[in-house]
């Protein structure tokens, strides 16, 4: 189940091969608490969460309405996590596809904070039958927003 969704302003490209968009971290978010006391840092995991949302972003541009297939993350590859992200800061995210041999998509994903990197990691995607239930509390969130 998706505890967050990080997806709230997204561009994507005339050729759908990028995306941009920008996400909001805000001090109150309820992981800061543990995730350090006294020296609150976002998560090297919820970066990587944050790109592969975003690549489902721009994957649903490819997806047939009608298909019953949802992306899914397979792999991470090179994940570097270059400095600490702390609270109240806006993340730059570029995601570019690097590859597309349907149903397999790889991409490119980079943070970036005032104009420093951050974040980068190579995700493979794919789109994949989860069956009934599987990932559709993340897709329902998604494709309302899609419609």
């Amino acid at each position: 189940m998706v505890r967050y969704i990080f997806i709230q302003n997204f561009q994507v490209s005339e050729d759908t091969n990028s995306l941009s968009a920008t996400v909001s971290i805000n001090k109150d978010f309820w992981v800061f608490k543990d995730h350090f006391p006294g020296f609150p840092i976002f998560p090297g995991a919820l970066m990587v969460e944050t790109l592969a949302q975003h690549c489902v972003a721009l994957m649903m541009q490819k997806k047939d309405k009608e298909s019953s297939v949802l992306p899914t993350l397979i792999q991470v590859d090179r994940a570097k996590f270059l400095e600490p992200v702390t609270p109240d800061c806006v993340l730059n995210i570029s995601i570019k596809k690097e590859m597309e041999m349907y149903p397999n998509f790889k991409f490119l994903g980079e943070i970036h904070v005032n104009d420093r990197k951050v974040c980068s990691a190579r995700l493979t995607m794919a789109f994949k039958d989860m069956g009934i239930g599987g990932g559709l509390d993340f897709m329902d969130f998604f494709l309302k927003g899609m419609s």
